[in-house]
């Protein structure tokens, strides 16, 4: 009698531990993950440079260094949201949007000409420069694995930016306080790889890179933005992680609306909270 009932027992526990086994591969499954969403803390140095030209004219305007010259700050944290989803089995799209407001008034060490504006030598310039980036891509993972996945990315990199500066100044309203700003939507496409491997049950390593280099009518740009990342996944459907992520943006525009040039990089670690299903 009790040989017989050992049978049942050792199936059930067969069972169990069958269980058990596929619970645990599937606790971390990054390249299997149909729905995934982040929100980051990015604390990125920031190196900025902007000009903008005299009005119905060739001729530039001074490029300003925007942290050293303008008092705009140098480190900055932001926070930072990402949402991705499969389509099919080789299909994947993604969306992530920040945003980077900041402002400082300084007295400048030399003339200045902003728009049709002369700001001379001595007088104190209150600078912005606010900006807002979305990214949406779509990618197709030519190689995937439980283990593995590698892909390649279109999309769309759309940058909203509005900088200005205030202060005493020659203008349109001779000697006076001035004010100019100039807000511009850019929407520039961009080609990009991306890949992930999970080293266990936990630990999953993921990059990315997104690139650009367009002349295109009244636009010159480039753009270069990657990330490299751990992920730990600390429970089924949650985990955490840092990474490193370095944007390097340039646009050079001659449209009657902003006639000028724009240069950032954002460069810094992150750290992130993560949902997966």
């Amino acid at each position: 009698m009790e040989t017989r009932c050992l049978g049942p027992v050792a199936s059930r526990a067969a069972g169990a531990l069958a269980l058990a086994t596929c619970a645990a591969a599937a606790h971390a499954e990054g390249p299997q993950d149909r729905y995934w969403a982040e929100l980051e803390y990015f604390f990125p140095t920031i190196s900025s440079t902007a000009r903008l030209d005299f009005p119905g004219t060739n001729v530039p305007g001074t490029e300003v260094s925007l942290e050293d010259e303008m008092g705009l700050s140098d480190r900055k944290g932001t926070p930072y949201v990402l949402l991705g989803m499969r389509l099919g089995e080789t299909w994947r799209l993604e969306f992530e949007y920040y945003k980077l407001d900041r402002s400082a008034t300084r007295t400048i060490q030399r003339d200045i000409h902003w728009g049709d504006i002369e700001f001379p030598a001595s007088a104190d310039i209150t600078t912005s420069f606010d900006s807002a980036v979305y990214r949406l891509t779509g990618g197709w993972s030519f190689y995937r694995t439980p283990q593995a996945e590698a892909g390649a990315a279109i999309g769309l990199h759309v940058t909203d930016f509005k900088m200005s500066m205030a202060g005493q100044g020659n203008g349109p309203l001779g000697l006076s306080f001035q004010s100019e700003a100039k807000d511009q939507l850019v929407p520039l496409p961009t080609l990009g790889l991306y890949g992930n491997y999970q080293i266990n049950d936990q630990w999953i390593l993921r990059g990315r890179v997104d690139w650009l280099s367009l002349e295109y009518e009244n636009y010159n740009g480039s753009l270069t933005n990657w990330l490299a990342a751990v992920d730990w996944r600390v429970a089924k459907n949650w985990g955490t992680g840092f990474g490193y992520r370095f944007v390097n943006y340039k646009l050079e525009s001659n449209k009657d609306n902003f006639h000028g040039e724009v240069n950032y990089r954002f460069k810094g670690p992150t750290l992130y909270l993560q949902a997966n299903f």
